[in-house]
């Protein structure tokens, strides 16, 4: 059923008619942009055109849809199922730790986006502006308020789920603006809009940091080349109802001291009442009511080395503390990029991640007593003929000395995995 549904949707969108509502401003990958960094010409703010959307209401959107499998020949299992649509999908199953391709091991649709903004343009003194994000699909999940099981938690069946991954309004007046409402991080280099990313699988710095938040920021740009964010969040991945009492600071840093580099500084700190969280697991899902502490940072340098080629490097420490003096959970990640620019149509990217974790990932049950390091290395590829449509091939190879019990990858018996595939993603 799903591979039917992900071809039919892939097909209609193919077939029908498109109209842009950006003609001179069209989304691509950031990474492999002319300059450091992409111009926030589009709803993500990532965009390769030179055009303007401020003062209009623009629809938006796109489909990805694709497969990975791996050398292991793993499927999607499924526990209880007693129809398609109640079925819970076997965490260790398919593609195992794959995020963002961790659950389809068949043809599936990843992410039907679809968006509506009006931009806040404060040049010429107040305005006002709005975002909100509709995302369906396999990663439907990733944008619900799982940290707490409120708001958007549970929307959708088996593979597929819907949720409502930003929703918020902005008012301004110059150099400030403020944002109330759920809305992305911008935590990780790689983010979960798929046309804001060059590569088709997730580092695992992307999904440990705070994916989405609620809550209200201030934005202030002290100079062209320095912007500055702070605000209160309810927690990570949870709603406004956020039952378990959650509070956070989230801030931000951008610098850009040339054109060719980009610097930017996140933090995450607060604190929660624990929490084992796992959005696709609900009956792993509990709070132990112990109080603790949570800290997340990242470090950012992407540099223009010239007009072929692109470099990033980030770097992720977390750590998560609780008062019981038992529970403790930290992740230190490394992810770098490296994006050559073939030409108009075509650029090849190698993304190399090494990693140090406890209590997360693939230890979220056992808690190994030391933690453990897990590598990956992926070779992907981008084809843009056009403003419309992209195809993005990836080869992975993820391998870790992670043994407490079982192994990450086959269904718990291997240490390594040998992943490929890749999607198509139609916008509109």
């Amino acid at each position: 059923m799903s591979r039917l549904f992900a071809v039919a949707v892939l097909v209609a969108s193919l077939t029908t008619s498109v109209s842009f509502a950006w003609d001179n401003c069209y989304y691509s990958a950031c990474d492999p942009c002319e300059q450091a960094f992409c111009s926030p010409c589009g709803p993500i703010g990532c965009g390769s055109g030179t055009g303007s959307l401020l003062d209009k209401f623009t629809l938006y959107g796109w489909v990805q849809s694709g497969l990975t499998v791996n050398n292991h020949g793993s499927r999607n299992t499924y526990n209880g199922a007693s129809t398609p649509l109640d079925r819970s999908l076997d965490a260790f199953s398919g593609n195992s730790y794959l995020l963002m391709s961790r659950h389809p091991s068949d043809l599936s649709v990843y992410q039907t986006w679809l968006g509506l903004m009006k931009g806040c343009d404060t040049s010429r003194g107040f305005d006002w502006g709005f975002q909100t994000d509709l995302l369906f699909g396999t990663d439907g999940r990733y944008g619900q308020c799982f940290g707490d099981q409120t708001f958007d938690h549970g929307w959708g069946s088996g593979d597929y789920n819907l949720s409502l991954m930003q929703i918020y309004g902005t008012v301004g007046y110059r150099n400030m603006k403020v944002r109330v409402g759920k809305f992305a991080s911008g935590m990780s280099h790689e983010a979960l809009p798929a046309v804001a990313t060059f590569f088709n699988t997730a580092a695992f710095n992307c999904f440990n940091m705070p994916l989405h938040v609620s809550g209200a920021m201030v934005d202030y740009t002290v100079s062209k080349n320095l912007t500055v964010s702070g605000g209160w969040v309810a927690g990570q991945q949870n709603s406004f109802e956020n039952r378990f009492g959650d509070n956070a600071f989230l801030g931000n840093v951008t610098l850009t001291p040339w054109d060719r580099l980009k610097v930017t500084y996140n933090l995450y700190c607060g604190w929660t009442h624990g929490l084992d969280r796992v959005p696709d697991a609900a009956t792993r899902f509990g709070r132990n009511y112990h109080t603790g502490t949570e800290i997340a940072q990242s470090l950012i340098f992407t540099v223009n080395l010239n007009k072929k080629w692109m470099y990033m490097i980030e770097g992720v420490l977390a750590d998560n503390s609780y008062d019981t003096g038992t529970t403790k959970a930290y992740y230190t990640g490394l992810n770098q990029h490296l994006i050559y620019t073939i030409n108009n149509a075509w650029a090849a990217g190698l993304r190399f991640e090494w990693s140090h974790a406890k209590g997360t990932i693939f230890d979220v049950a056992n808690q190994t007593f030391d933690g453990y390091d897990s590598c990956a290395i992926t070779l992907g590829a981008n084809w843009t003929p056009n403003k419309w449509f992209i195809l993005r091939p990836e080869l992975r190879y993820d391998w870790t000395d992670y043994n407490n019990g079982f192994q990450p990858f086959a269904s718990g018996t291997k240490a390594n995995q040998l992943s490929g595939g890749g999607s198509v993603i139609v916008k509109f």
